[in-house]
C-alpha cells in the first residue's frame, strides 16, 4: 500500500511538471509568433525552443534549428550561431549520426571563439565528450570533458562542471574502472546538489544505482534508482526514466524475468512516446533478447522485427534528414554565390564565365562527393546489421541445440529404465544387480554430460560403451560387439555433442540385432579420424531396415533418431547432417545396416 501511495505521488509530480514544460514551450513559441523584431532575443528564443524539444519532437527541433540558423547568418549573430550548431548537434546525436554530430559541434566551438562566448565552448566539448562515449573512444571522451571541466570551473558554472563529471564516471562504468567512477560522482555530486537540477540529480543518482548493484548492494541500488526516477518526474524528464530502467535490467542481478521483461516494456513505451527511434530500437532488441531467453520464441521474434524495422527506419530518417541539410547549406552557399557575382559584374564582366564555371564544377564534385559518403554509409550500416543477424542466427542455433540435447537424455534415461524393469520383472537377480550398477555409472556420465553443451570424445566413449554392454545383458548375448577406435582420438581434446551417435547404436540393437534369429549378432562399431573430421561407422548384420519397420510399423515411434540428426546438422553448422546410411545385402537377402555419421573437429 506504501509502494503504491508512493508510486502514485511520483506519478502525479510527473504530470504537473510535464505540463509546466509543455507550458513553457508553448509560450515561447507564442511569444516568438507575436514578434516581429529578428534581434538577438528573438534568436536565442528560436534556440531555446529546437533544445526543449530535441528529445521528445525532432521534426519540431529541427524546424527550429533551422530558424535560428538562418536569422543568425541574416544579422550575422555569431553567437547565434554557435547555438544553432549546437542544436544541430544535438539532433544529429539523437539520431546516431556521431559524425556529422561532432562536425557541428566543432563549428560551434569555432563561432564561439569568434564572439568569446566560453560557456558555449564548454558545452560543446561536453557534447563531443558524449559523442565519444558513444563511440567506446573514452580516452577522446575523457579528453573533452577535462577541457570542459576547466572552462565551467573558471566560469563557476557548476551544473556544467557536474555534468562534466558524471560523463567522466560513465566511462569508467563502462570501462569497468569502478573505483574511478565512484571517485568522480563523489567529486560531482557537490556540483550537482548545489545546481539542484533535477535532470543533473537524476543521473547522478542512476550511477549511484549502477556502481551499488555491481558491488551487490541490492538495496542501495534500488534506494538511487528510486530517487533517479522521482527526480527525473520532477521535470518530466522521460528520457532519464527511460536510461533509469535500462540501467536496473542491466546492472540488478537476480531480477525476474516477468520484472525485467516490465522494465524494457517501460522504456519502450518511453522511446515510443518520444519518437526516440534509436532507443525504441535499443528496448525493442533487449526485448527480444528477453523473451528468447524465456524460450517464448514468437514474442522474441515479433520484438526482434520492431528492432529491425526501427533499426532501417533511423537509418532512412538520418538519410533524409542528412540531406536536406545539406541541401540547405548548399542553397545558402549558392546564394552567396550569386550574390557575390551580382555585385562584382560590372568590374567583372570578362572573368563572370571563368566564374561560373568554376562554381558549376564545385557543386558537380560536392554533389559526387555526397552521394559517395551517403553510399559509404549505407554500406556500413549494412555490414553492421548482417553482422548482428549472423550473431542472433548463431545464438538460435546453439538454444536449439541445447533444447534438443535436454529432450535426449530422457529419452535414452526411459529405456535404460525399461531394460531394469524388464530383468526385475523376470526376477533375474544378479543381472538387474549387475545392469543396475552399470546404469548407476552410465546416470552419473549421462548427469554430468547434461550440464555440457560438448564432452571429451573420450569420456563420450566410455559412455556409449557402457550403454552397449547394458544391451548386450538385456539381450543374453544375443549379439557381441567389436569397437575400434583411432588411438589418436582418445588420447586426443576433441570435443563432442554428448551421446551424438548413441541413438543409432540404439536402433541397430533394437531393431536389426534384437529381432535377428539365433545368436550370432555382431555389431561393430569402427571411429577414426580424418584431417578435418571424426567419423563414426557404426555396422550391424541384423534383420535390414526393410523388415524392421515391418514389424515396428505398429508400434509408437521414436524420437531419437530424428533429434541425432537435427543435433548434427546444427553441431557441423550444414544445412543436410552428414549421415549416411547404406543397406547391406548377402546375395540379394537383407544382411544388415552400415551407417556413417561425420562430425567436424572442435
Amino acid at each position: 500500500m506504501k509502494k503504491t501511495f508512493i508510486l502514485l505521488i511520483i506519478l502525479c509530480t510527473a504530470l504537473q511538471y510535464s505540463f509546466a514544460q509543455n507550458k513553457y514551450v508553448d509560450s515561447l513559441i507564442n511569444w516568438v509568433n507575436n514578434t516581429k523584431k529578428i534581434d538577438s532575443i528573438y534568436i536565442v528564443n528560436l534556440h531555446r525552443i529546437s533544445y526543449r524539444l530535441s528529445e521528445t519532437d525532432i521534426k519540431t527541433s529541427y524546424e527550429y534549428y533551422k530558424k535560428t540558423a538562418y536569422y543568425s547568418d541574416s544579422i550575422n549573430f555569431t553567437y547565434g550561431k554557435a547555438l544553432a550548431q549546437i542544436n544541430l548537434g544535438i539532433l544529429f546525436s539523437n539520431s546516431a549520426n556521431f559524425d556529422a554530430s561532432n562536425d557541428a559541434y566543432f563549428k560551434a566551438i569555432g563561432y564561439a571563439d569568434k564572439c568569446g562566448a566560453l560557456r558555449l565552448e564548454a558545452i560543446s566539448l561536453n557534447n563531443l565528450g558524449e559523442n565519444f562515449r558513444s563511440l567506446q573512444d573514452f580516452a577522446k571522451s575523457r579528453q573533452y570533458s577535462k577541457q570542459a571541466i576547466n572552462i565551467n570551473t573558471q566560469l563557476k558554472a557548476w551544473r556544467g562542471v557536474a555534468i562534466n563529471y558524471e560523463l567522466q564516471q560513465q566511462c569508467d562504468l563502462e570501462e569497468k574502472l569502478y573505483n574511478d567512477a565512484w571517485n568522480n560522482l563523489k567529486l560531482g555530486m557537490p556540483f550537482a546538489d548545489s545546481a539542484n537540477d533535477s535532470y543533473v540529480l537524476a543521473q547522478f543518482y542512476t550511477g549511484f544505482g549502477k556502481l551499488y548493484a555491481v558491488n551487490d548492494h541490492t538495496d542501495s541500488a534500488q534506494f538511487y534508482f528510486t530517487k533517479a526516477l522521482a527526480e527525473a518526474a520532477k521535470e518530466g524528464d522521460l528520457r532519464n526514466e527511460y536510461y533509469v530502467y535500462l540501467a536496473k535490467v542491466q546492472y540488478l542481478k537476480n531480477i525476474k524475468p516477468a520484472e525485467k521483461l516490465a522494465l524494457l516494456k517501460k522504456a519502450l513505451d518511453i522511446a515510443r512516446q518520444t519518437s526516440y527511434l534509436e532507443g525504441v530500437s535499443d528496448a525493442a532488441r533487449q526485448v527480444s533478447v528477453a523473451y528468447d531467453e524465456s524460450n517464448n520464441k514468437d514474442s522474441s521474434l515479433a520484438y526482434y522485427r520492431v528492432y529491425r524495422s526501427t533499426a532501417d527506419s533511423v537509418f532512412s530518417q538520418n538519410t533524409r534528414r542528412n540531406v536536406t541539410i545539406k541541401e540547405t547549406e548548399w542553397l545558402i552557399t549558392k546564394k552567396e554565390i550569386e550574390n557575390r557575382q551580382l555585385q562584382e559584374s560590372a568590374l567583372l564582366q570578362n572573368k563572370q564565365l571563368v566564374l561560373k564555371n568554376n562554381w558549376l564544377l564545385a557543386v558537380i564534385i560536392f554533389l559526387v562527393l555526397a552521394i559517395a559518403i551517403v553510399i559509404a554509409i549505407y554500406k556500413s550500416i549494412q555490414n553492421r546489421k548482417n553482422k548482428t543477424e549472423a550473431a542472433l542466427k548463431q545464438k538460435i542455433a546453439e538454444t536449439e541445440m541445447a533444447a534438443l540435447k535436454a529432450q535426449m537424455n530422457p529419452h535414452f534415461m526411459f529405456n535404460c529404465i525399461n531394460s531394469i524393469d524388464a530383468f526385475i520383472q523376470s526376477n533375474d537377480k544378479y543381472n538387474a544387480t549387475v545392469y543396475l550398477n552399470k546404469f548407476a555409472r552410465l546416470i552419473r556420465n549421462v548427469l554430468d554430460s547434461s550440464k555440457q553443451n560438448l564432452v571429451s570424445f573420450s569420456k563420450d566413449i566410455e559412455t556409449l560403451k557402457l550403454y552397449i554392454e547394458l544391451e548386450e545383458l538385456r539381450s543374453d548375448n544375443k549379439f557381441i560387439t567389436k569397437v575400434k577406435i583411432d588411438d589418436e582420438l582418445m588420447n586426443s581434446d576433441c570435443k563432442v555433442p554428448p551421446l551424438i551417435v548413441q541413438p543409432f547404436v540404439e536402433n541397430a540393437i533394437l531393431h536389426g540385432l534384437r529381432n535377428k534369429h539365433g545368436n550370432n549378432g555382431l555389431l561393430s562399431i569402427d571411429v577414426a579420424k580424418t584431417d578435418n573430421n571424426i567419423v563414426y561407422t557404426i555396422t550391424d548384420n541384423g534383420i535390414g531396415r526393410q523388415a524392421a519397420e515391418k514389424l515396428n510399423s505398429k508400434k509408437e515411434k521414436s524420437y531419437g533418431m530424428d533429434m541425432s540428426y537435427e543435433r548434427i546438422r546444427l553441431f557441423n553448422k550444414e544445412t543436410d547432417p552428414s549421415v549416411k546410411i547404406v543397406d547391406l545385402y548377402d546375395a540379394d537377402k537383407p544382411a544388415g545396416t552400415n551407417i556413417i555419421v561425420q562430425l567436424n573437429i572442435l
